[in-house]
């Protein structure tokens, strides 16, 4: 069922989803799905989980090996590639939380990637989550705008373009670990 949520959201958006095109889908009644799922908020909630645990496999396993400014533009192209592989998902966790408690376990092992390459970067343990916010935003602003078509028929290197703002989040973390 989840698989086929995903499925849906992949293809029409995350707001498209609704119980009776997931019926639909999988040739069930709509009332039969209420025996997995509460409701359809609930159903965008394990679609918003699901995609944040992804996306934190990925980020872990791109960090691997790495450190510091290396280790913060390896997980900048994680995310970015995240989210053109799979934009509306992205979407979908770049939304406020359904279930907040649950979706910040689920985002922890992206947290603490991020979170362990500004460490290594020299950065302060005070200064760890307003930095990370920071690069974060930084990349998400690009990542979104871009998987979202808003670059479409843009002259130029969008990758170029993409490894200025890395470069700009990174330097940022940097220096700010050298106050």
């Amino acid at each position: 069922m989840l698989t086929a949520a995903e499925e849906i959201v992949d293809r029409d958006g995350y707001d498209s989803l609704t119980m009776t095109l997931l019926a639909g889908e999988l040739d069930a009644r709509v009332s039969s799905l209420y025996n997995h799922v509460e409701n359809l908020e609930d159903l965008r909630s394990l679609v918003q989980l699901r995609a944040m645990r992804l996306l934190g496999d990925q980020v872990r396993q791109a960090a691997a090996g790495h450190a510091g400014a290396d280790g913060l533009r390896v997980l900048s192209h994680a995310l970015r590639s995240f989210a053109r592989s799979h934009p509306q998902r992205y979407a979908a966790i770049t939304r406020p939380a359904i279930d907040g408690e649950a979706f910040f376990d689920a985002a922890s092992e992206t947290i603490e990637a991020l979170a362990v390459m500004v460490r290594s970067a020299g950065l302060p343990e005070e200064r760890i989550i307003s930095t990370g916010i920071a690069v974060f935003a930084a990349l998400h602003g690009f990542v979104s705008l871009e998987v979202a078509g808003y670059f479409d028929g843009v002259d130029g290197d969008l990758d170029e373009v993409y490894e200025l703002v890395v470069r700009g989040a990174v330097t940022a973390a940097v220096l700010e670990a050298t106050k």
